[in-house]
């Protein structure tokens, strides 16, 4: 399976949401990062076909989307960031409902095998309105794997997990991803860090970069640097640098600088250069 995205542009007015875009995606896990107003939930809306493009093509397999119509939707597993769930529904009537909204043929072991994935098989009769945020997210998840989607589309999906929940969905898309291609976009850095094969920064509508954590961390990997001192020194400190976060480690605390132009004092950090660092220089240094 391989999606190409061709000059892809969508146009609000006098606002460039997406602008030319051009990106390839094979199989694996792709993290989207950036501010908001960069286009991640635009170019998710543009791939699910929920939005029309103003110009550009997106391909499956040499095809545009739009040719494919139905064809395509069957292809696709999405997640959408809000939690539009029936309250009144349990667990297993709302699974059971989206199968015949998605025209999938429903049975009870593929619905109880997908709630055992996200961990919620053991209240699938309790209603969906007495979940918690973390419970009604799996359940949104829940809903995209039914077709067993060839593309899966994720929009915040971790929000409202607590860490060990979190923990079990990445091992999930890990497994996954060894036969579709998936889309992740978070403001959760360490989720994308963790599981990512690559990363797509955009930024007011633009790409910046593609490319591995890998490779986007050593990209700048000469930009990090750090100063030591109490937490009220560097609470002090952090106003008038601009732009620092306090780390705290097991070697104390200190205040992470992202910069071009250090100043002598500044001590080069050699280790555990993070996508949040990435984030820092592409999207607030660099504005």
């Amino acid at each position: 399976m391989k999606i190409e995205i061709k000059n892809l542009t969508k146009i609000y007015g006098n606002n460039k949401a997406v602008n030319d875009l051009t990106l390839t995606l094979n199989d694996g896990i792709y993290g989207i990062l950036g501010p908001n107003g960069s286009g991640k939930t635009t170019l998710i809306n543009l791939l699910t076909d929920n939005v029309k493009r103003t110009s550009g093509e997106i391909l499956i397999n040499n095809k545009d989307i739009v040719s494919l119509g139905a064809k395509y939707r069957d292809l696709i597993g999405y997640m959408p960031q809000q939690q539009a769930l029936y309250n009144d529904f349990s667990a297993y009537m709302y699974l059971k409902y989206m199968c015949t909204v998605k025209g999938i043929k429903h049975n009870n072991e593929l619905i109880s095998d997908i709630l055992k994935k996200v961990n919620l098989y053991d209240v699938r009769n309790a209603k969906a309105g007495s979940f918690s945020g973390g419970m009604k997210q799996r359940l949104l998840f829940a809903q995209a794997l039914l077709n067993d989607p060839k593309i899966l589309i994720l929009d915040e999906p971790t929000a409202g997990l607590d860490p060990k929940e979190r923990i079990n969905f990445r091992n999930m898309l890990a497994e996954l991803s060894k036969d579709k291609i998936i889309l992740l976009a978070t403001h959760i850095v360490s989720d994308i860090e963790c599981i990512a094969d690559e990363v797509i920064l955009l930024k007011k509508g633009n790409l910046v970069k593609k490319d591995t954590p890998e490779a986007l961390m050593k990209s700048v990997s000469d930009k990090v640097f750090e100063i030591r001192g109490t937490k009220e020194e560097l609470l002090a400190l952090q106003h008038n640098v601009g732009l620092g976060n306090i780390i705290h480690d097991q070697n104390g605390i200190s205040l992470r600088i992202v910069t071009d132009k250090p100043h002598y004092s500044y001590i080069p950090v050699k280790d555990n250069i993070s996508l949040e660092d990435v984030y820092l220089y592409y999207f607030e240094y660099l504005k």
